[in-house]
């Protein structure tokens, strides 16, 4: 006996499909199959439940349904990867956002200007140095308290409409979610200690703690535009409940 014949057994009760769906979800919830761990085969599970495949078929297809596993053609059901937590994947616009939560929203602009790429830049746009972005940095406030310190630069071979708009009285989040779709996001979460700059823009002490999130976002291959979204660490909570798929 193998060990995931060991691991799999009816409990006797109810519809046999029903009965395979709970055995396989135990060993998924309780993190025995991991995800990514491949399930074993309709013929085998059939031959090892003493039922018809038809019955194997309809539990693996319940279970893909809900999110739990993943069918793939020819190649197989895998335990699912578990969906991750929408605000970290979701492109806020700040100015909807603060006054959702009923706060007063306030935004101030501190620069917006044309810059040459350095390589770091270059790197972080997939581009040579030297290629012109536009830069932003900006204060978002709610009741007066700064919430969050952008950081933008945008791609102006993709966005040229980018130099009419004017980032002093119009936030570039909402402005890039109507100007620019993006078909692909990254985003890269940390924690850093603020500088005396950092802390005097973010109206902090010196070394308190922030959380930063940089976002590239993409047209196919290229980047439209790259973001470092600072947060004061006592001034910024995320709570997400979420599901498997």
């Amino acid at each position: 006996m193998t060990s995931w014949q060991s691991q799999l057994s009816l409990t006797g009760t109810g519809p046999v499909y029903d009965q395979i769906k709970t055995a396989l979800l135990d060993l998924i919830q309780t993190g025995t199959w991991p995800p990514g761990h491949r399930i074993p085969g309709e013929e085998d599970l059939a031959r090892h439940f003493d039922t018809a495949r038809m019955t194997v078929n309809r539990a693996l297809k319940e279970l893909a349904e809900a999110g739990w596993i993943e069918r793939r053609r020819r190649a197989g059901s895998f335990v699912a990867q578990p969906a991750a937590p929408t605000a970290l994947l979701e492109i806020t616009d700040m100015a909807k956002a603060i006054p959702a939560r009923g706060q007063a929203y306030a935004y101030t602009c501190r620069i917006a200007q044309t810059v040459p790429a350095d390589e770091r830049l270059a790197r972080a746009f997939n581009a040579a140095p030297g290629h012109p972005l536009l830069h932003i940095q900006a204060l978002h406030r709610a009741d007066e308290v700064v919430v969050e310190l952008e950081e933008r630069w945008i791609n102006l071979a993709l966005l040229p409409a980018a130099n009419e708009a004017d980032f002093h009285t119009t936030p570039p989040g909402g402005w890039l979610l109507n100007a620019a779709p993006w078909t692909e996001a990254e985003h890269t979460i940390s924690a850093f200690n603020a500088t005396p700059d950092q802390a005097g823009l973010l109206e902090m002490s010196p070394g308190g703690a922030c959380l930063l999130l940089e976002r590239r976002t993409f047209q196919g291959d290229d980047v439209v535009t790259y973001a470092r979204l600072t947060h004061p660490g006592d001034r910024h909570r995320m709570t997400e409940r979420f599901m498997p798929g």
